[in-house]
């Protein structure tokens, strides 16, 4: 068996370096074969679809993404730009090694990175790269961009951005580096940015019919259940339902008794009624989604920045890419 790893150096600060060594040391310990792709100066995307073109048929039985849910995002990209380029190819599954700081994909099906003296997950996704169950993952489509976690628009996506520019700042500075990395830097802005928000003026069109009119604070459209690393605000929704969620906050207190609630670890009960307490429509699936705002707003795609709108229009691809997960999440 021959895998496909693509590796960014730069997720989780740093991890994925770190952990590369113990990835091939399993990898050939499954006695699976490996090329590592981890150019700095080339995108992912760009690597893995002109390495598949490269490759002769049937070369690698695997790809794996060793990294947070930007790598795993790019890679995806990448496989999609290939079979946008080349329809009806049969494209080798994908696996991830979860090594950023979310890992929303992977947690949705169970796979994590924790390594401590207890457990050693990391050995668990490399072995449901090698034995894992197949399952075919859909793809959200944001104008020709794709996407395997989440769209995000408003308070989380203002947020997303003061933390990036807060980090290159840090990153500059010796002494106060660390602070940088993790989840410390997050949680600070965080609640900076909750208090202050405005409200945002929207329609949400799904499926053709105009579903809400009115002023939100947070939007959210998943196609994986966890978002953030740690909520679960679909704990019914699935991968491959070939539908979007649809998630609307429309005020502060509204946005926070929800995320506290809609944390993964809580019992389910608890997450279902988080979704009863807002006083309107909060929640819905579809297949094509309009959202339309009085002026450009910032969002962001699977984690990472995108250009601010006033209009997105998202689709879905159903079971657009074939995965390995866990026979038992």
């Amino acid at each position: 068996m021959k895998v496909l790893c693509v590796l960014n150096p730069r997720s989780g600060g740093g991890l994925s370096i770190e952990r590369w060594p113990q990835v091939a040391e399993l990898l050939r310990g499954f006695g699976a074969e490996y090329e590592l792709l981890s150019d700095r100066q080339v995108s992912i995307e760009r690597q893995v679809c002109g390495r598949l073109e490269q490759s002769s048929p049937g070369e690698f039985q695997a790809i794996a993404g060793i990294g947070g849910d930007g790598t795993q995002s790019a890679a995806i990209n990448g496989m999609m730009l290939y079979k946008k380029d080349h329809p009806g190819a049969d494209l080798p599954p994908y696996g991830f090694i979860p090594v950023g700081t979310g890992n929303d994909i992977a947690k949705s099906f169970g796979l994590t990175s924790r390594a401590d003296f207890f457990v050693d997950d990391i050995r668990r996704a490399v072995s449901t790269l090698i034995h894992g169950a197949d399952y075919r993952l859909d793809v959200g489509n944001l104008n020709g961009r794709y996407f395997a976690d989440a769209f995000t628009v408003g308070v989380d996506s203002h947020i997303l951005m003061e933390r990036n520019r807060q980090k290159r700042r840090l990153e500059k500075i010796p002494i106060v580096r660390m602070l940088a990395r993790g989840l410390f830097l997050y949680s600070w802005v965080c609640w900076a940015k909750i208090w202050r928000h405005r409200m945002l003026e929207a329609d949400i069109i799904v499926d053709g019919t105009r579903w809400y009119s009115g002023p939100i604070i947070n939007l959210i459209v998943n196609n994986t259940r966890i978002y953030g690393g740690v909520f679960d605000f679909c704990p019914g929704a699935y991968g491959n339902d070939g539908l979007l969620d649809i998630i609307t906050f429309t005020g502060q207190k509204d946005y926070l008794s929800r995320y506290l609630m809609s944390l993964r670890h809580n019992p389910v009960h608890i997450r279902k009624m988080a979704a009863k307490l807002s006083s309107v429509s909060s929640h819905t699936q579809g297949r094509i989604i309009d959202i339309v705002f009085k002026a450009p707003e910032a969002a962001q795609l699977d984690g990472e920045e995108i250009q601010a709108s006033d209009r997105f229009h998202l689709e879905v691809i159903p079971r657009a890419i074939h995965i390995k997960t866990p026979a038992e999440p």
